[in-house]
């Protein structure tokens, strides 16, 4: 699909989603309109909740459409009193300009990504499958160190594959044409290896390229510089895409729970709280570990901001 086509395409869904939001208007026009990129609900509605009761979520299908969707209310005065929050993830994109109405963009690449700190995890383990911070304190320690040693060893495994598909977001946004690569949900088969002791690398830039035949070239030294970039940075579960990270994170913890040589598996298993904790899909996760996320205070002051009398 050609790069146009792909905004012809998303701006049919935005205008899907702007119609919504123009017939919700006369049965809630007191709510606030909340435009999300996609399935971001489990993340963004308890948080919202927590300011307003009174909200109509959208479901827009993707950053660009969100982004399209808030020109097409922008431009109609008629709508300027009505409450409206729009919500974007940064990705590998620069930050995105102020614009009014205001639009909250992660400061991270996306939601997913503030669901993978080690702090998180903890707060997973004593909430989700009932370990005590008194009783199990060493257990806790012990599942503690090696998520962190194996997030270390992933992201350095990582690095490679977020560089070069970042200098691909540089050239789309620098030519605004279609860079003919489109990720999945998880990386792709047989890049990366994951047990609970150690991280396999099993990829290079020649199997990247094999992997994306017809994705943009990427220039050498760009890459050399992007990757190096990557490298120096401390929160790396804040910067690479937030679905290999969140990956991680379900991948971990059923190695964790189906792990044969550990005596708490069995317990954890039979432990966590909504069930089955041995093949957690990441959809699932979303909405299972949300109320364990972190809350950037960027967000909460965006809320504020959106609900405050005009």
């Amino acid at each position: 699909m050609s790069y146009l086509s792909i905004l012809r395409k998303g701006k049919d869904i935005s205008t899907v989603a702007f119609t919504e939001f123009a017939l919700a208007t006369r049965k809630c026009p007191a709510h606030l309109f909340c435009f999300f990129e996609g399935n971001d609900n489990p993340y963004y509605m308890p948080r919202i909740k927590k300011f307003t009761s009174n909200c109509f979520p959208i479901n827009c299908g993707g950053r660009e459409v969100v982004l399209t969707v808030h020109r097409l209310i922008s431009a109609k005065p008629e709508y300027s009193n009505y409450k409206k929050a729009f919500f974007i993830d940064r990705d590998f994109n620069p930050p995105h300009t102020a614009l009014l109405p205001p639009i909250f963009e992660t400061p991270c690449y996306s939601i997913e990504n503030f669901y993978v700190s080690p702090d998180v995890f903890r707060k997973i383990l004593i909430n989700q499958f009932h370990l005590s911070e008194i009783t199990d304190d060493a257990v806790i320690e012990l599942y503690l160190k090696t998520y962190r040693d194996r997030q270390v060893e992933f992201h350095n495994a990582i690095a490679l594959f977020n560089a070069w598909y970042a200098c691909l977001i540089d050239i789309r946004n620098a030519s605004q044409t279609s860079i003919n690569a489109i990720l999945e949900d998880k990386l792709p088969k047989g890049f990366i290896t994951l047990s609970l002791q150690a991280v396999g690398c099993h990829y290079d830039l020649e199997k990247i390229k094999n992997e994306f035949p017809q994705a943009t070239e990427v220039d050498a030294i760009k890459l050399q510089e992007k990757l190096t970039a990557f490298q120096q940075q401390a929160t790396k579960h804040h910067l690479f895409r937030g679905k290999y990270e969140l990956q991680f994170l379900t991948d971990f913890i059923n190695r964790l729970v189906s792990d044969s040589t550990n005596p708490k598996a069995a317990k954890l298993k039979s432990s966590f709280a909504v069930g089955d904790a041995s093949q957690i899909k990441q959809a699932a996760a979303m909405a299972f570990f949300s109320p364990y996320a972190e809350t950037p205070n960027s967000l909460n002051d965006y809320l504020q901001q959106v609900l405050s009398p005009a």
